[in-house]
């Protein structure tokens, strides 16, 4: 058993991805540096159904799941979708991915992004 298991989760449309996560990743307005990003089966023990990109806080115990119209097809296509959509709400200002001082180090943070 994985700490993904217990989790408590939470689910949205690909349209509310900025206010989910701003509600479950970001502490005092910026991302918790521990959020994991991930991807969960879309139907649970079938991964020839494809992935939902999602994120684990570990000090809230949250795991998120982003709903879109179709599913990725592998793990890793949901997670890099879900890290390029960040970095555009981040671009835009709907979330807020690392501190201002920090700017100028964001590749380096891109892994908890």
């Amino acid at each position: 058993m994985n700490q993904h298991d217990t989790a408590t989760v939470f689910t949205y449309p690909v349209k509310e991805l900025a206010e989910a996560w701003r509600e479950h990743a970001q502490r005092h307005g910026i991302t918790d540096p521990e959020t994991q990003l991930l991807a969960r089966e879309a139907v649970h023990g079938s991964p020839r159904a494809g992935y939902r990109p999602a994120w684990y806080v570990p000090s809230t115990g949250e795991l998120v799941v982003i709903i879109a119209a179709e599913p990725h097809w592998t793990e890793a296509q949901a997670i890099d979708w879900l890290r390029w959509m960040l970095e555009q709400l981040h671009a835009n200002g709907s979330v807020t991915l690392y501190a201002h001082d920090y700017a100028e180090q964001a590749p380096a943070q891109e892994a908890t992004a």
